[in-house]
């Protein structure tokens, strides 16, 4: 009996404003980089010590600091902040996303909020936070796409489009930046081989769109992978209520297609 290929859609969407994103406390210590913009007490709050723990801590006998100054913290836990998410956590206090995400098994990582205490990873202590990263600067291209690859990425636009049209929808606009940051999404499935919408590579859809300077008010995402075809895939993403009221919402008017090597991303954003 030949075996019927299994198709893999998976579908997430999420109000901006929704995703409230995490400090720190605790028993051991670890190493905290000043960043441009920091003070002594932004530091000592959000990892859960006092200014005069911190001076202490680093036998300081004033406030001033600089950028790119080495500072001990205490290390184990973090309280969440306004602005934080768990793969800019992961990022700033340089540990991986995946071992931060297993130290807190039962929390969705994808919805963490003010306040809320997270373990950071057992093993080691944290390392320096990387030099502050610059504004973010348009995504850089990809490696140059085969003609089939860019034509299917179209080909899928007009196909949501053409499925909005039925539902008396407007039509969402192909947006090249997008369809970027798409296509590196699907590439980043292939090349280390996952399938899901939090990446090891760039946290999740969300954090990529963020980090690549993608501008959103709302913003969703379709992942597939295995189908052959624009239209296959499409079949697939309508006969899946999730993904089907991703493409029609009409607070979308921006779209993004990604695809790689059988792997495909839609993004989608209202502006």
């Amino acid at each position: 009996m030949k075996k019927k290929k299994l198709l893999y859609p998976v579908s997430v969407s999420l109000l901006a404003g929704l995703l409230l994103l995490p400090s720190l406390s605790a028993a051991s210590q670890a190493t905290y980089q000043v960043k441009s913009g920091d003070s002594l007490w932004k530091i000592a709050t959000s990892h859960s010590m006092t200014v005069q723990e911190l001076m202490q801590m680093n036998n300081l006998n004033h406030t001033m600091i600089y950028p790119g100054q080495t500072l001990h913290i205490q290390s184990g836990r973090y309280t969440v902040q306004a602005g934080d998410s768990m793969f800019r956590i992961s990022q700033k206090l340089g540990i991986s996303l995946h071992s931060f995400i297993a130290a807190n098994p039962g929390i969705n990582h994808n919805n963490i909020h003010v306040g809320q205490t997270l373990n950071l990873p057992a093993q080691n202590a944290p390392a320096p936070a990387p030099a502050p990263a610059p504004a973010p600067a348009p995504a850089p291209a990809p490696a140059p796409q085969q003609p089939a690859q860019q034509s299917f990425e179209q080909q899928v636009a007009n196909l949501v489009n053409q499925e909005r049209a039925k539902a008396g929808l407007q039509p969402m606009s192909f947006d090249a930046a997008l369809s970027n940051v798409a296509h590196i999404k699907a590439k980043d499935m292939i090349d280390n081989n996952y399938f899901s919408h939090t990446s090891p590579t760039h946290g999740s859809p969300f954090d990529m769109m963020r980090s690549y300077g993608i501008q959103y008010r709302t913003a969703g995402e379709n992942i597939a992978r295995g189908q052959r075809t624009p239209q296959e895939v499409m079949n697939a993403w309508m006969n899946s209520p999730g993904h089907r009221a991703n493409i029609l919402n009409a607070n979308f008017n921006t779209i993004g297609v990604g695809y790689y090597q059988g792997a495909w991303v839609q993004m989608f954003v209202g502006r």
